[in-house]
């Protein structure tokens, strides 16, 4: 037997190992989880993802549920499954999670990324658990190669400041995801100015004294009026923003980090480059 063959048969031989030992009935009981899980795993081997993940409003991969059996993060529905994989968010599900331990299943669980390093750790850490390295390593390659485009883009230019706001006045500062990515494409969160760290609230009044030249809205549910929402269609806001931007995007995009960051980045960017006003009420 030549090196070359030997070498080979070796390298098989081990991709081999690998993909038998890489599970084959993976569950998983978050809707960040979910996503990660639907875009890293083999296609047919997620049998069960959490029953939020099935809607488009509230996740961006509800197309690639298919057949999954639908979950509530109870340890019943778990166990009926027969799962050799559970994946979990770190802050839900909590007492699942520790039942299904004691019975001896293996329990992994994926955090939200703080940042955009922290998106990479994620996805390479959870592909390694899934035997899908490459399939990882691919995903990531795609992230980084999009947000090149976008900063060929905005080429160090700066497009002045903006606001994150949501439904009953709630706003995203410093340290956070999604500050680091208005950052990218040159928008300065004055939510940081405002004493604001990753998550927290702002009236109605300190919104419109910050006087951000952008405010970029999380649509969620734009067809289902809420009081929650009426904060974002205030006659005293909508009469300050006056020629100023509204720009909307699904909450969905920036909820969980991943690919459809890039997309909520790309759209607020082609916005503020075309001065349009975006506003659903």
């Amino acid at each position: 037997m030549t090196l070359a063959r030997g070498l080979t048969i070796l390298t098989l031989l081990f991709c081999t190992s690998v993909q038998a030992d890489a599970p084959r009935r993976v569950i998983s009981m978050n809707l960040c989880a979910d996503q990660m899980v639907l875009l890293l795993a083999e296609p047919g081997t997620v049998a069960s993802v959490s029953f939020l993940t099935a809607d488009s409003q509230e996740s961006p991969v509800a197309h690639l549920v298919g057949d999954a059996v639908l979950n509530h993060g109870q340890a019943e529905e778990i166990i009926a499954l027969e799962p050799d994989l559970v994946v979990a968010g770190r802050y839900t599900t909590s007492a699942a999670k520790v039942l299904l331990r004691r019975l001896g299943y293996e329990v992994v669980e994926v955090d939200l990324p703080p940042s955009l390093d922290g998106v990479r750790e994620a996805f390479l850490s959870l592909g390694e658990v899934l035997g899908r390295q490459q399939r990882a390593r691919d995903i990531i390659g795609e992230i980084d190669q999009r947000f090149s485009q976008l900063d060929r883009r905005v080429a160090g230019h700066s497009f002045g400041s903006v606001l994150i706001l949501d439904a009953n006045g709630f706003t995203v500062g410093r340290p956070s995801l999604i500050d680091q990515m208005l950052s990218r494409i040159g928008l300065y969160n004055v939510a940081a100015d405002l004493g604001v760290g990753d998550f927290g609230q702002l009236s109605l009044e300190a919104v419109i004294l910050a006087q951000p030249e952008y405010i970029v809205r999380l649509s969620y549910r734009p067809n289902s009026p809420s009081l929650a929402n009426q904060t974002l269609s205030h006659p005293a806001l909508m009469k300050f923003l006056g020629d100023q931007r509204m720009i909307s995007i699904p909450q969905s995009w920036v909820s969980c980090g991943g690919p459809y960051l890039v997309d909520a980045a790309s759209h607020v960017l082609d916005a503020v480059n075309a001065q349009q006003v975006r506003f659903e009420p």
